[in-house]
């Protein structure tokens, strides 16, 4: 049977493994100063190269023929090809998600830990995989023994969820945390495994590779090895899309391009027809917001920051960033994880739409229409009325805007926030938690929208905050309901917001 790839290509040396300088760097000088410490401890994502560098570093330390000044091991002698055949009896390695109660830790460690190596120039080393796994009783068993363990015994834990390892384990260890491998590394190895295999495969789709996995190098080589499982000569775009899921980049692009012209019935024309021909939509609107915020990052960032796409999506991209207000961005990315959060709706496609709709709605209200640059003061007063109230619903986006040369924590909160009623000369804005209403229900904070909100009404009004206690249901009819062209919309579609 043949060996998948990612076990295939497994590093033997510290030199093959991918990403991870630092702690290499610190590990070799270890090895070579003889500088060991007793106890080790590996945090960071699955894929990222936990458990190759602990069984690289548990084979230098027990190889018989590594030269004194240097850290790699020979994987030729005796000792080497027996940890590399998972043959030594020195290297023990334990999944602590199928061993997690105290007596496992008690035979397979404690005891365990007794018996000297079998290399008696080595050491024995333990290495526990998802080490949080232990149960309560297991970590105090295992305590004593990671404190004061005995001559030659190293242990190695190894986790993906550092909060749930005691701080009396984590302090008696000596803590590396792992980072997700770049793109460009990931493209780099597969690009060297497929000439090993001696299959052409275009780097786009190395690129898309490298994408779905997310910095887990182990996935990246995972899904090499599922496509070119499929042809042992050449892949074609046609049989990479058997395993990956289909990009729409270009599609991507020309929504994006729908919305920053403003053009409403291309966008929702658009959508429809990808659904139509069976686009998977759950893909496309998580490619949609991974594209959305490239463009906020490359515009903010500039050129340092890497753009990991083909040529001529780069080239969209960077038109975007100069063309694409910033704000705008900002708010689109808001409204589409605001209205993409709804779980339920007849129509699938539903949510997104609406989430164009509001976006081109709101943009439109705020070219159509500047706050009036007049003291608020000087303004009469008025007793308020539902006119007033469904106004400032309709201009909520350039409220929030307007605020955020006096305050960006203020214009955050309130992205998150509805107006909720209108009445004697106050308008109340509903608010999620009670640390935004300690927050805003200040003087100096109330003055400043309402100065805002006088100007555009027209008239004098105060405003006051409260905690909303029905707020998902009144945020999210807000969100969706209040512009005339959304209430259309709803009903064209067939749809309701649930």
């Amino acid at each position: 049977m043949p060996e998948v790839i990612y076990r295939k290509y497994r590093p033997k040396t510290f030199k093959e493994v991918v990403g991870q300088k630092p702690i290499k760097l610190t590990l070799q000088n270890e090895i070579v100063s003889k500088q060991i410490a007793h106890a080790y401890l590996f945090v960071g994502p699955r894929g990222t190269g936990k458990t190759t560098l602990a069984r690289l570093f548990a084979r230098s330390l027990n190889c018989l023929d590594r030269s004194v000044d240097q850290s790699e091991p020979c994987n030729k002698c005796e000792i080497c090809q027996l940890i590399l055949n998972n043959r030594s009896m020195d290297i023990i390695e334990i999944d602590a998600a199928s061993h997690t109660g105290v007596d496992n830790v008690r035979e397979n460690i404690i005891a365990n830990a007794q018996i000297p190596p079998f290399n008696n120039k080595g050491c024995k080393v333990f290495v526990i995989d998802e080490v949080h796994m232990l149960s309560k009783s297991a970590f105090n068993a295992l305590l004593k023994t990671l404190e004061e363990p005995p001559k030659h015994v190293i242990f190695i834990l190894a986790t993906t969820e550092i909060h749930k390892v005691p701080e009396t384990i984590i302090s008696r260890c000596q803590r590396f945390d792992f980072k997700k491998i770049p793109q460009q590394d990931i493209i780099k190895r597969l690009t060297e495994i497929i000439e090993w295999e001696k299959i052409e495969v275009p780097e786009h789709i190395l690129a898309e590779i490298s994408r779905k996995s997310e910095g887990c190098l182990r996935d990246a080589e995972s899904l090499l090895g599922q496509i070119i499982s499929l042809d042992q000569t050449k892949i074609t775009d046609e049989l990479a899309s058997l395993v990956l899921p289909r990009s729409n980049w270009q599609e991507i692009n020309n929504l994006v391009e729908g919305l920053r012209l403003n053009n409403l019935a291309t966008t929702l024309n658009q959508i429809n027809k990808l659904v139509e021909e069976g686009i998977d939509l759950k893909i496309f609107i998580d490619d949609l917001i991974d594209y959305l915020r490239q463009i906020m990052l490359y515009q903010i960032i500039g050129p340092s920051f890497n753009l990991d796409f083909a040529d001529d999506i780069v080239e969209n991209l960077k038109e975007h960033a100069q063309e694409f207000p910033l704000d705008d961005l900002s708010r689109l990315l808001n409204i589409l994880l605001d209205k993409l959060s709804i779980k339920e709706s007849i129509i699938d496609q539903l949510p997104l739409e609406l989430g164009c709709v509001e976006f081109l709605t709101d943009k439109k209200l705020d070219q159509d229409y500047q706050i009036p640059k007049i003291d608020s003061s000087d303004l009469p007063e008025h007793q308020p009325s539902n006119d007033d109230f469904k106004k400032v619903q309709d201009h909520w986006s350039l409220i929030i805007k307007e605020t955020k040369p006096f305050n960006h924590s203020l214009s955050a909160i309130l992205q998150t926030s509805h107006p909720l009623s209108i009445d004697q000369q106050k308008l109340i804005i509903g608010l999620e938690y009670g640390f935004h209403l300690e927050q805003l229900d200040k003087p100096k904070v109330k003055n400043h929208l309402s100065g805002i909100l006088s100007r555009i009404l027209g008239h004098k009004i105060n405003v006051g905050f409260q905690v909303d206690e029905d707020y998902k249901k009144s945020h999210q009819k807000f969100k969706g309901g209040h512009e005339k062209e959304v209430e259309e919309a709803i009903d064209t579609f067939g749809g309701e917001i649930v």
